[in-house]
């Protein structure tokens, strides 16, 4: 499983609702259980509760699950 550190940076991305990462890299939400794209019209989570991943199916293997507005599995 890919978990990638630059933290700081993806967070960044995350809370700008960047797109330049869509496809590259996913963030899943630990207090929600929801993995989303880096462009996610969703409400900004914490800082805390994020986990960056490289590919869908490591969101999955970590116990996450896809989030309904987003879609990022499609």
């Amino acid at each position: 499983m890919a978990e990638i550190i630059d933290v700081d940076h993806l967070y960044a991305s995350v809370a700008a609702r960047d797109r330049a990462y869509l496809g590259q890299a996913y963030v899943g939400v630990r207090s929600t259980g929801i993995f989303c794209t880096m462009g996610c019209p969703s409400r900004t989570p914490l800082k805390k509760n994020c986990r960056f991943f490289e590919t869908v199916e490591d969101c999955v293997a970590a116990g996450f699950r896809a989030c309904k507005r987003c879609r990022p599995e499609q």
